[in-house]
């Protein structure tokens, strides 16, 4: 399962400009079974268990950015 933050406008520059985050889906999984964990604390209870074989280097956390174009975004050039 992925988590999606959406994109907001973190500040107004002082020329009025806005600075706009991105909107970020992360993916966390195991890469050695491919188990998607619902969250971090899921992943954590996973290698916190004595019952499984589960370590932190088995967690993987996989960042998705979309930077989108829409009513608060600033059109231009680079």
């Amino acid at each position: 399962m992925s988590t999606i933050e959406k994109s907001t406008v973190k500040e107004t520059r002082p020329d009025g400009s806005k600075i706009i985050l991105p909107e970020v889906e992360l993916t966390i999984r195991n890469s050695r079974t491919g188990v998607e964990y619902a969250s971090e604390d899921e992943a954590r209870a996973d290698i916190d268990n004595p019952d499984t074989d589960t370590t932190e280097e088995d967690v993987a956390r996989d960042a998705t950015l979309r930077i989108l174009k829409g009513v608060d975004s600033e059109g231009g050039s680079g």
